[in-house]
């Protein structure tokens, strides 16, 4: 199943959950026990996702030799679109909520004391530290075991984690859906915010890539090939593909890291760069995954009104991978 075809039906699900749970808003303290299920989904999702990387001899054979460069891409293309989106957050007069500063007001005024805001900073803390422990013990597992059990079939292994993952974000979303659906406030919190829905995430685009050609500027990569590997977001699938085949053997590798540290970061930082930057900033952390692996975590961290934002980002990205880096690498 491509990539549109799954956010087809990954959106599908969530409009359906959301119509259905807006028929239920008189019963919404009767789903409580959802947060707990979609904390345990989040989990084996990444699990899974550690299980893959951990597998793949490309990944763990990078390690040594690109490392270097790809962590320091991945701060310039991260950094960057962060930079972006703060700088237009506060253009638009967005809280770090990502809401109007009169409606974050408003509600800072109704926010629970200090022993529920602590609460909630450790729940955030907990929840990264969670999803990091289960990413490294899956990466462990898939290095280690995988390959064993495994052994002369890994194309069974990859059919089973990838038919996984899609349940796991068939479930996740619809739950995500049906969350927003008992709450039925985000229409009047995006009535608020307006063209910022479109230009907060273009924003993130563009810091990416003004990230990559800053790195292109003071490493040995030259800048073409800096805006080439930044504009990856995170699609490692694709974006080393294509570098490579243009012949830019060193920048497809350290391409196909940078990616895979972009995801991680998303998966791994988003809680924590939500609570202490800014909801909006940390949509522009993983890339493309932003708009399908991380929306959970996105839901989960933030406000239900902010998947949008982060689904944009990630749409966008998606479309630009396949536009940017042909054109960089002269394809």
């Amino acid at each position: 199943m491509d990539t549109l075809k799954l956010l087809a039906m990954y959106w599908s699900i969530m409009l359906a959950c959301y119509f259905i749970a807006s028929r239920l808003r008189h019963r919404a303290e009767s789903f409580g026990f959802l947060n707990r299920i979609l904390t345990f989904f989040i989990v084996a999702l990444v699990f899974i996702m550690g299980l893959q990387m951990g597998a793949d001899e490309e990944v763990t054979s990078s390690l040594g030799t690109i490392g270097l460069q790809a962590v320091l891409m991945t701060a310039a293309a991260v950094g960057g679109s962060m930079l972006f989106v703060f700088l237009g957050r506060k253009i638009f007069g967005l809280s770090r909520q990502g809401v109007p500063v009169s409606v974050s007001d408003e509600a800072v005024s109704s926010e629970p004391d200090a022993a529920a805001e602590q609460k909630n900073s450790n729940s955030d803390l907990i929840m990264t530290l969670l999803i990091l422990a289960f990413v490294a013990i899956g990466m462990g597992c898939g290095y280690f075991a995988v390959p064993k059990v495994f052994a002369g079939n890994m194309d069974l292994f990859e059919t089973i984690c990838s038919k996984s993952l899609v349940i796991g974000l068939s479930t996740l979303l619809g739950i995500i859906g049906f969350n927003m659906g008992l709450t039925g406030d985000m229409a009047k919190h995006l009535r608020g915010v307006g063209l910022s829905v479109i230009v907060i995430p273009l924003l993130a685009v563009a810091g990416s890539l003004t990230g990559g050609a800053v790195y292109g500027m003071i490493s040995d990569l030259s800048v073409r090939e800096g805006i080439a590997i930044s504009a990856g977001f995170g699609w490692y699938t694709l974006a080393p593909g294509l570098i490579t085949e243009a012949g830019y053997n060193v920048a497809g590798a350290i391409s196909f890291l940078h990616n895979v540290m972009r995801e991680t970061l998303g998966i791994i930082g988003i809680p924590m760069l939500a609570r202490y930057i800014g909801y909006l900033e940390a949509t522009a952390v993983p890339g493309v995954a932003a708009m399908d692996v991380c929306l959970p975590i996105v839901e989960r961290s933030t406000r239900p009104e902010v998947v949008v934002y982060s689904f944009v980002t990630g749409l966008l990205m998606c479309i630009s991978v396949p536009l940017i880096v042909p054109l960089m690498v002269g394809m």
